[in-house]
C-alpha cells in the first residue's frame, strides 16, 4: 500500500550515504542510443515488517530556472516512486515506513565558452551542465512519534550537453541521466536497508 503525503517530519538519522556520478554527452554526432527503461523489476523485492509504506514529498520544485526537473520526461521524484513500487513490499501488521523526498532537483548551469572561442559561432563544445540530485530519508515508525530506525541516501548525477543537440538527443540524454541517477540510488538504498533495517526485513535475497 503506497500513499503520498506532504507534511514535514523530524527523526533521528541512523545512517547516511552520499554518492555521485558524472557523465558527459556532446551530440551530435553520433546520436544517442535509446536509454533503458527506468524500472527495477529485474531486482528482487524486499519484504519489510511494516503495514504501510508512505511517500512524503517535502521537496517542492520552484518550477523556474535554474530548476528544470518539472520539464523532464522523468523527474527524480518520479524515479523514486518507481523504485518504491518495484522494490519494497509491506508485509507486516503494525509498523509503518515513511520515505521522505527531501530533494529531487535538476539544476541547469551555463558553462563559460572555452578560452579563445567566438561566442556567436556554434561549436561542438558543451554549453550547459545539468546536475540531478535525489536526497531520501527512510524512516520506520512503531507506536512512538520518533522513528525506530532511519537511513539517508543522497545521489547526484551530472552531465553536459552541446548547444547543437536536437530535441530527441536531449530527451535521450535526460532519460539516461535519470536512469544512471536511480541506479546509483538503488544500489545505495539496498545497501543501507540491509545495514540499518536488518531486523525489519522479513524476506529478501541478500545482495
Amino acid at each position: 500500500m503506497y500513499r503520498i503525503f506532504s507534511p514535514r517530519l523530524l527523526a533521528v538519522c541512523a545512517g547516511t550515504a552520499i554518492i555521485s556520478g558524472c557523465s558527459y554527452f556532446s551530440p551530435p554526432p553520433p546520436p544517442l542510443a535509446p536509454p533503458p527503461e527506468l524500472s527495477f523489476t529485474r531486482y528482487q523485492p524486499i519484504y519489510l515488517d511494516v503495514a504501510n509504506i508512505d511517500i512524503v514529498e517535502e521537496y517542492k520544485s520552484p518550477m523556474r530556472e535554474p530548476h528544470i526537473e518539472h520539464l523532464l520526461p522523468i523527474s527524480p521524484a518520479e524515479g523514486l516512486r518507481s523504485w518504491v513500487k518495484d522494490r519494497l513490499r509491506g508485509a507486516g501488521a503494525e509498523k509503518s515506513m515513511q520515505i521522505v523526498i527531501k530533494d529531487a532537483s535538476v539544476i541547469s548551469q551555463e558553462l563559460p565558452p572555452p578560452e579563445g572561442s567566438v561566442p556567436e559561432v556554434f561549436s561542438d563544445n558543451p554549453n550547459r551542465r545539468y546536475v540531478a540530485k535525489i536526497d531520501i530519508d527512510m524512516r520506520i515508525y512503531g507506536s512512538d512519534a520518533m522513528s525506530e530506525a532511519n537511513v539517508n541516501v543522497i545521489a547526484t548525477q551530472t552531465m553536459t550537453l552541446n548547444e547543437r543537440a536536437n530535441v530527441e538527443d536531449r530527451k535521450r540524454a535526460f532519460q539516461r541521466m535519470m536512469y544512471d541517477l536511480m541506479e546509483m540510488a538503488n544500489a545505495e538504498l539496498e545497501k543501507q536497508i540491509f545495514k540499518h533495517f536488518v531486523r525489519y526485513i522479513m524476506y529478501a535475497q541478500t545482495p
